[in-house]
Formats: structure tokens, sequence, C-alpha cells
């Protein structure tokens, strides 16, 4: 049974990376680009160490996914004027526009891949989802 399940799991997790891949969706961004993004846009003004510790990576990791981030005029960068080592992280506009667009792309492609359950099924995966992400978080 548990091998079926992560055997299993493990397929939906490659077909759904295929479809959001195949479509095109993050054609521009990276998957952690829009995680960054994602958790700007809900947390204001962050660190770079709340990113790092929201992404699970060190911290130095953060300044290149924020430096392509920047270049992008997604994300700006303000400086405290009397610790300038202390960044707080800022999702522009354009970001978060951006980030709009292509999550609507991706729900499309998710939307796809879960179309062949039906209204009760995908309300009793979603509940699934939600038990083991409250239980993990």
């Amino acid at each position: 049974m548990e091998k079926d399940l992560v055997t299993t799991m493990m397929n939906v997790a490659r077909i759904l990376k295929e479809k959001i891949h195949s479509s095109k969706c993050l054609i521009d961004f990276s998957p952690a680009e829009i995680e960054v993004l994602t958790f700007l846009r809900k947390n204001k003004n962050s660190t770079m160490k709340a990113v790092a510790d929201y992404l699970h990576i060190k911290p130095p990791s953060v300044t290149s996914i924020i430096d392509c981030l920047a270049k992008k005029n997604t994300v700006k960068r303000t400086y405290k004027a009397k610790d300038r080592r202390e960044i707080r992280l800022e999702i522009t506009e354009k970001g978060i526009k951006r980030l709009q667009k292509k999550q609507e792309k991706v729900q499309k492609a998710i939307k796809k891949v879960f179309s062949p359950l039906n209204q009760k099924e995908q309300k009793i995966l979603i509940k699934i989802f939600e038990k083991i992400h409250n239980e993990n978080i």
C-alpha cells in the first residue's frame, strides 16, 4: 500500500510538472522565482532571511533569485538608512501583474490534469491535500 501511494504521488507530481512545463506558463520565471513572488505578495516588506527560511535554502542562494527578479523589475530592494546590511524586499506592481498571469496559466494547466475527476471527487481531493498540508506546516 505504502509503495503504491508513493509511486502514485510521484507519477501525479511528474504529470503536473510536465503539463505546467508544456503549457509554457513559467517560460520566463523559474519555480523558485514564482515562489518568492508569491511569498512577497503575502508578506510585505520581508527580509532576505525570511525568504530563505520560507524556501528552506541558505541566504546566499536567495540573493541570486532576488537578483534575477530585480532585473525583471518584479522585486525591489530597500536598504535601511542606518544599516545598509538590512535589506527589505517588496514585490512591484509589475511583479504582481506578472505573477497573477502566471498563476492563471498554471491553474488552467492543473485544471486539465484533474478534469477526469467529478466535482465531488475534486472536493474530496482538496480536503485530503489540505489535511496533509495543515499537518506539515
